[in-house]
């Protein structure tokens, strides 16, 4: 059986599709929200306990990242109307808080016409 040879349009589109396959940036780190292996749920479930344990098990987490290398989360917490920054360490149980947002209100709320 004779191999039969591409024919030469063929051949050019195929070569210059292989070139621009190789030419493409590779893929953008996963970071935040973008992938669930990030925020694992045994560690999620490890940072609530150790926000319960402090005393704030009436917030909720806003966001939150893990960072493997450094053994830490880092994100965002809501509670009674504070928007606080916070850092975990898990093999301490350690907790930072830095206060970011403080929300009140004086008067109910009215829309705007």
């Amino acid at each position: 059986m004779q191999q039969q040879r591409p024919a030469p349009r063929l051949k050019s589109a195929m070569e210059q599709l292989g070139a621009w396959v190789l030419d493409q940036p590779e893929p953008t780190a996963l970071e935040g929200q973008c992938c669930d292996r990030l925020r694992p749920n045994q560690i999620q479930r490890e940072l609530l306990e150790s926000l319960k344990r402090s005393g704030l098990d009436g917030s909720s987490l806003v966001d939150w990242r893990w960072d493997a290398r450094q053994g830490h989360a880092k994100g965002w917490l809501w509670q009674a109307g504070t928007l606080q920054r916070f850092r975990w360490w898990r093999q301490s149980g350690q907790l930072t808080l830095h206060e970011q947002l403080n929300c009140t209100t004086t008067a109910p709320l009215q829309a705007l016409r």
